[in-house]
C-alpha cells in the first residue's frame, strides 16, 4: 500500500508540468449551465412583463390583500364584540360574559369621564367621590386576580359583574348628587336680594 502511494506520488511529481499545461476553456460553464437547463425562477423573482407569471403574481397579491383585509375585520369584530384586548381574561374562561364586562367597563369610563369634567370646579369633591369609587375598583381587580385561581370562574365572574354594575351605580349616584348642588347655586342666585 505504502509503495502504491510513493509510485503515485513520483509520477505526479515528475509530470507536474504536463498536468498543469491542461486549463478549462473559457466558455466551459456557459455550456455546462446549457447543458444542465436553467431554474425556473420563484415568483418573487420573475421580471414584470412576462405574460403568465404577471397576472399569476397580481392573483396572489390581491387574494393575500383580502385575506389580510378579512384577518384585521375578524380581530376588530371579535375585539368589538367580546373585548377581546380590553377583558382578555374574561373572555379566556367565559366569552358568554366578556361582552357584559366590555359593556359595562366602557359606560364606566364614560360616567367617570363626565364626573371628572363636572366637578372640575370643586376638586375636593371630586377627591371624596374618586375614593368612594376606588375602593369598588380595588374590589373588582382583586376578583379579577382570583379568577384563575377559583374552581368554580362562573360565580366568580358574576360577582365581577355584580361590582361593575355597583360602580355605574355609584357613578349614577354621584352625578345626581352634583346636578342637585348645581340646581341649589342656580336657585340660591336666581333670589333677589
Amino acid at each position: 500500500m505504502k509503495m502504491m502511494k510513493d509510485k503515485l506520488e513520483r509520477f505526479v511529481r515528475d509530470n507536474r508540468e504536463d498536468f498543469d499545461v491542461f486549463e478549462p476553456r473559457a466558455d466551459l460553464w456557459k455550456d455546462l449551465e446549457k447543458g444542465l437547463g436553467h431554474k425556473e425562477r420563484p415568483l418573487w423573482q420573475r421580471p414584470l412583463g412576462s405574460g403568465f407569471s404577471t397576472s399569476r403574481r397580481m392573483v396572489w397579491q390581491i387574494a393575500a390583500s383580502i385575506a389580510l383585509i378579512v384577518g384585521l375585520g375578524g380581530f376588530w369584530y371579535f375585539n368589538h364584540q367580546y373585548g377581546v384586548t380590553e377583558q382578555p381574561d374574561v373572555v379566556a374562561f367565559n366569552p358568554t360574559y366578556a361582552r357584559t364586562v366590555q359593556q359595562y367597563t366602557r359606560l364606566i369610563e364614560d360616567k367617570r369621564g363626565e364626573l371628572k369634567t363636572v366637578t372640575e370646579n370643586d376638586p375636593a369633591l371630586y377627591q371624596q367621590f374618586a375614593s368612594d369609587f376606588d375602593r369598588l375598583e380595588k374590589t373588582y381587580q382583586s376578583l379579577k386576580q382570583e379568577l384563575p385561581k377559583t374552581p368554580n370562574q362562573e360565580i366568580l365572574i358574576q360577582a365581577m359583574v355584580e361590582n361593575l354594575k355597583t360602580q355605574i351605580d355609584l357613578l349614577n349616584q354621584q352625578l345626581m348628587i352634583i346636578q342637585r348642588i348645581k340646581q341649589q347655586s342656580n336657585e340660591k342666585n336666581k333670589i333677589p336680594v
